[in-house]
């Protein structure tokens, strides 16, 4: 994608993210449904979890030559707090993956979200349908990591960035990207040295935030077996934390 817009939805459980195609620059935007609140601190790392997203998603050039994506859309998300409920989560996906529970380095099982992606065309009819996992860990200091798992699919992949490390785990090639967004309150007009910046590969704006402010993300991509892996880290931990944490799960 050249530019995405992420609908405004970051408040609550049930959320619509957006990606629009063929905007000016990056644009993420926030908006509320009428759904229970999240706490204050969920809040939070969903707007990061959120950005974050739109750097690991892009329509590829076959689904513009052969579906008429114009956007990405996902409707509502089920969350689930119980590591009970992880095969359940999975099940609805459709795919034969296994979540850890814990990983060695003490990243810990917090909740798992099934949230389903629809692909609309320029009439805002859908022509892809999509599910996927997200699986949030804490560690013991408090930082939260999220693992994000899909299907392969030639109609959506990775982000067109450079990875700033490329290593091969286990026989499988693994990518490492660093993006960096800012945050802006709602109304907030880009300058143009803004708007140069935001069309730069890896960069992006987010609108509905209380204050300005500027925040990397990392994210680790690999693909085993015909399913797409994501690693998103809004703490920025060591590279090498995340390259194990991929040994982890390739090997299991």
């Amino acid at each position: 994608m050249k530019a995405t817009d992420l609908n405004r939805a970051l408040n609550y459980v049930d959320d619509a993210y957006l990606m629009e195609a063929d905007t000016p620059y990056k644009v993420i935007e926030t908006e509320s449904k009428e759904i229970k609140p999240m706490k204050t601190q969920k809040r939070a790392f969903r707007i990061l979890l959120a950005a974050a997203l739109i750097g690991v998603l892009s329509i590829t050039a076959y689904a513009a030559e052969m579906l008429p994506i114009h956007k990405l859309e996902s409707g509502k998300t089920k969350h689930y707090e119980s590591y009970s409920d992880v095969d359940r989560a999975i099940a609805q996906v459709g795919l034969e993956v296994s979540v850890p529970e814990e990983f060695e380095n003490g990243f810990r099982f917090q909740g798992v979200d099934v949230g389903q992606t629809i692909g609309k065309d320029a009439r805002d009819e859908k022509v892809l349908t999509y599910r996927q996992l997200s699986v949030s860990y804490e560690n013991p200091q408090g930082q939260e990591l999220t693992l994000l798992i899909r299907a392969d699919m030639k109609e959506v992949s990775e982000t067109e960035s450079i990875p700033s490390i490329s290593r091969t785990v286990d026989t499988i090639a693994a990518r490492y990207y660093l993006d960096h967004y800012k945050f802006v309150p709602e109304g907030y007009k880009l300058s143009e040295a803004e708007q140069a910046w935001a069309k730069q590969p890896g960069n992006y704006v987010s609108y509905g935030a209380d204050a300005m402010e500027e925040k990397d993300i990392a994210f680790l991509c690999w693909t085993e077996d015909g399913i797409c892996y994501s690693l998103l880290d809004q703490n920025i931990l060591n590279p090498d934390t995340l390259f194990a944490m991929a040994g982890d799960l390739i090997q299991q």
